[in-house]
């Protein structure tokens, strides 16, 4: 099974216990991670944005209180329908539809900002995912998971994250894919890493990021 597939049968069948994955991947603190993703996007008051691996549409209802218009996407097929569920209770207006990152299917520069929480590490592709994220937006935003600096605080912190992992597979049948997310959080580029991958990957110029909770994640932007 290749990757993408693993990571897309694995999503559809933790979609509705994904929340709570992120809740203890993060100890809680994601929620404010994501606000703060949120409102750095939201200040360059785009109208028209893009949020990828939109998952359960967190990022997408809170993108959706500035912007004009919001298309929120996702390869596994129950994510969506869950995003779908929660529009119908807590807003209208906001598009979602199952698709590929590496195969997006919308124009060039069709969205004035594209937007991408806890997912761009499950890409198959990196590469090719940032291509075309940078193909069909005018910026770029990533929140992602990383290593901290700090060698100590770091292994401490994956160490902590494993005693879960019995846990999480009790709850949801799934021991493996807590297995996968948290090797894939401590093994993905991140920081400078990352930046130069995205620099290499798009025509974007401008590319940073600020680290969250001492490089337990990232927020990275490009323009």
């Amino acid at each position: 099974m290749s990757k993408a597939e693993f990571v897309r049968v694995m999503f559809n069948d933790i979609s509705t216990k994904y929340d709570l994955l992120n809740d203890i991947l993060s100890a809680g603190t994601h929620r404010l991670w994501k606000q703060n993703f949120v409102a750095m996007i939201s200040d360059t008051r785009p109208r028209k944005v893009l949020d990828c691996a939109t998952g359960t549409g967190d990022i997408a209802f809170a993108l959706s209180e500035r912007a004009q218009s919001v298309t929120g996407i996702d390869f596994s097929e129950n994510m969506i329908e869950v995003a779908k569920a929660r529009e119908s209770v807590l807003r209208k207006g906001v598009q979602f539809r199952v698709a590929d990152i590496q195969k997006l299917p919308f124009a060039d520069k069709e969205f004035d900002a594209a937007s991408i929480s806890f997912g761009i590490r499950n890409v198959e592709n990196l590469k090719l995912g940032l291509s075309e994220l940078g193909r069909v937006s005018k910026s770029l935003y990533i929140l992602e998971f990383g290593q901290p600096k700090n060698k100590v605080y770091g292994k401490a912190y994956f160490n902590l994250l494993k005693l879960y992992v019995p846990i999480f597979g009790l709850i949801t049948g799934r021991k493996d894919a807590y297995e996968y997310l948290i090797a894939s959080s401590e093994s993905f580029p991140s920081a400078q890493k990352f930046a130069d991958i995205i620099k290499e990957s798009t025509d974007f110029k401008d590319v940073g990021f600020i680290p969250v909770f001492g490089g337990i994640a990232y927020i990275y932007y490009a323009k």
